[in-house]
């Protein structure tokens, strides 16, 4: 067996494992979960495209779609029946800013990054919110 062909089923596996990860995760969690994994996800962008030197209207917009999801899943979380929304969102907040800090450095989770984007970006224009 060629190197070529053994790394690429490698590469293939990995990159299914990465998908069905990030799949697994967003059919597991609550919606508030969700809503507030994608606003750490957009925080995160944003704070990348401002070390990375992008233009302020794109960081900007990063931040603001950050804090619609965010506003979206305090409400989502209330309509939960979660006890305090405020207090179990910001628990949320604080364990997922840890799961993501750095996260979009490793090109080792370039795919499921990718895969956790086009979710936010569906999850998000399903609730009017219009990530850039």
């Amino acid at each position: 067996m060629s190197l070529w062909r053994l790394c690429s089923g490698r590469v293939l596996l990995v990159l299914a494992t990465c998908f069905a990860g990030a799949t697994q995760a967003q059919n597991r969690q609550a919606i508030s979960t969700s809503l507030t994994e994608c606003s750490v996800i957009f925080s995160e962008l944003g704070a990348l495209g401002a070390r990375k030197g992008k233009d302020d209207a794109t960081v900007n917009a990063m931040q603001a779609t950050s804090t619609v999801f965010l506003v979206h899943a305090r409400a989502q979380a209330e309509a939960e029946g979660r006890p305090d929304p405020y207090a179990a969102i910001r628990s949320e907040q604080d364990r997922l800013q840890e799961k993501w800090y750095g996260r979009f450095r490793s090109f080792l989770r370039l795919g499921e990054n990718k895969d956790w984007i086009d979710y936010c970006r569906a999850l998000g224009q399903s609730r009017g919110i219009t990530p850039p």
